[in-house]
């Protein structure tokens, strides 16, 4: 049976009821059609509420860390469901009757009771709603003091002494399989029982010191020479990309400004940590409000490498968007629907895409450095080697040395990897000069017009 009747001239949902053997009843529940009598032509009718109805949870601590081995409850329609999340925090994938039916989501405390986290309308869409907790999971085991008398309870006021020096320097965490804390049992000097738990440190390392060189008109003069376009052309790129410059303070340190893009990270280590940390790599970039996204299928992710348990929105294409294909929604839809949230699923600046970077970092370390956009012209760290550098690491230090090394590697990559952009900018063409440095969805985020605004600003001046 097919997955999806197209509606067509003299069609009724009696006649699709008969001809696929579905109910009309579950038809029009899973396809939210109050008026069986009223179809249109060219109208998508689903056949299976599989295709629309599935429901899933993922788990976060603190951290955003998954929480694995949670036991969990759903109660929906009279109906009880009960699971153990998965090593990625995820539950098992469920099907309500209904797209307005209500999910209690239940998990167990560690006194075996019950407590209801959420509730929410199951929708349309295969939802995945993300839930994170205000603590950090540790698993550790109780074991008996050695100097406690049978029944005896061991002395609560008594302190050990910290296995960490808090003013001691901590050694960065690299190379790790899995994100967050790591637990293991220990004792103290005098054989009592103790947890040592350990989490993930970040590490800056690959940044170098800025050493003050900030871009002045000479650099911007030397940089137009060199690409034989107008300074006033550069400049708006600068602005535009970074508002100008390309260092900010973090922590009293100047660092580079920088963005962190999941889907780069995500197709340079094979979607290998996608299921599990989304927010930090899955096969779509992070979504704009003026995005237009519609669920990736099993048929969609086959075609394209992508492991079938990754729940994403993929960007949609110019025909669907044209044709209005059922399914389409935005950021607003997708934030609204729990589909989405804020703080993972959004673009986030300075410090934000730090923490984000240096989560990565620790799993594939060049690959988190190749997935970021550097310094005031925002260059992908992925055009390290076109562009002449001896590696990620040593492009990644340039640009964190000063504003003269990010427009060097700005002419860099102009030269090296699209020189069209020169033919561009001298014809004015700011469509096809914003297409060429962000790429076809430039228009998402009107880099055009900026461009052309910014230009005609610092031309007069």
């Amino acid at each position: 049976m097919s997955n999806v009747h197209i509606v067509a001239k003299n069609d009724t949902l009696t006649k699709i009821s008969k001809l696929h053997g579905v109910s009309i009843k579950e038809l029009q529940t899973i396809n939210h059609l109050p008026n069986p009598n009223k179809l249109d032509i060219g109208q998508r009718i689903m056949l299976k509420k599989e295709q629309v109805l599935g429901f899933q949870a993922l788990f976060l601590d603190a951290d955003r860390n998954p929480i694995k081995g949670l036991e969990y409850q759903f109660e929906f329609a009279g109906r009880i469901i009960k699971g153990v999340t998965d090593l990625g925090g995820l539950t098992k994938k469920i099907m309500p009757d209904s797209p307005q039916d209500i999910v209690r989501i239940l998990v167990r405390r560690l006194d075996k009771s019950l407590k209801e986290v959420a509730a929410v309308v199951s929708g349309y869409g295969n939802k995945l709603v993300t839930l994170v907790s205000p603590s950090i999971k540790v698993e550790a085991k109780t074991e008996k003091h050695p100097d406690v008398k049978p029944g005896q309870l061991p002395n609560r006021y008594e302190k050990p002494v910290p296995i960490h020096d808090p003013k001691a320097k901590k050694t960065p965490t690299t190379n790790k399989k899995d994100l967050g804390p790591k637990v293991t049992p220990t004792k103290t000097p005098d054989g009592k029982p103790l947890t040592k738990v350990e989490g993930d440190i970040p590490d800056l390392s690959f940044l170098d010191e800025f050493n003050g060189e900030v871009m002045t008109d000479t650099d911007y003069a030397w940089a137009a020479k060199e690409l034989s376009v107008e300074e006033a052309a550069i400049k708006a790129y600068a602005v535009v990309e970074s508002g100008g410059g390309g260092f900010f303070v973090m922590h009293n340190k100047k660092v580079p400004k920088l963005l962190y893009e999941r889907h780069y990270f995500s197709s340079r280590t094979g979607h290998k940590y996608s299921a599990k940390y989304p927010d930090i790599s899955l096969p779509a970039g992070y979504y704009v409000p003026n995005g237009k996204y519609i669920y990736a299928d099993d048929n969609y992710k086959q075609r394209h490498g992508v492991p079938t348990d990754v729940e994403y929105y993929r960007q949609a294409t110019r025909k669907e968007i044209k044709e209005k294909k059922e399914g389409l929604v935005t950021l607003k839809d997708l934030l609204a629907a729990g589909k989405a949230t804020a703080a993972k699923d959004k673009y986030v600046w300075e410090v934000a895409n730090y923490k984000r970077l240096s989560k990565a970092y620790q799993l594939n370390s060049d690959a988190a450095l190749e997935s970021c956009s550097w310094g005031a012209f925002q260059i992908m760290g992925s055009h390290w080697k076109a562009m002449g550098y001896s590696s990620i690491t040593a492009f990644v230090k340039a640009m964190s040395r000063s504003e003269k090394e990010q427009i060097k590697a700005f002419v860099l990559y102009i030269k090296k990897i699209s020189p069209q952009i020169i033919q561009a900018l001298n014809q004015k063409n700011w469509a096809e000069a914003a297409r060429l440095y962000n790429g076809a969805s430039y228009k998402q985020n009107k880099y055009d017009l900026l461009l052309e605004k910014h230009y005609k600003k610092f031309k007069d001046e």
